[in-house]
């Protein structure tokens, strides 16, 4: 796991204060992107159609695909057209 903090010192802070710093920081834990993905709800949303078809496409690997019916590129957590989605019972 990955946690990030930012902290806030004076230039000149010594060791000491920028320990006392850590120690006081909010922590957030960082989620690659795998898990990401995995924790997005895609009811209603283009990723869950039978119809939509995942593609490696820009630098996120499974975030966007076709529609086979419309053959337009789309984010899968963009919201399902009311026409032709039909949820995909595999995903």
């Amino acid at each position: 796991m990955k946690y990030k903090a930012e902290i806030e010192v004076s230039e000149g802070a010594d060791w000491q204060e920028i320990e006392d710093a850590k120690a006081k920081a909010e922590w957030k834990r960082i989620f690659t992107n795998e898990e990401r993905m995995a924790r997005t709800n895609l009811d209603g949303k283009c990723g869950s159609c039978k119809y939509f078809c995942h593609k490696d496409c820009f630098y996120a690997k499974t975030a966007y695909g076709r529609c086979r019916i419309k053959d337009t590129l789309r984010e899968r957590s963009q919201k399902a057209c009311k026409t032709f989605y039909e949820k995909d019972g595999t995903k």
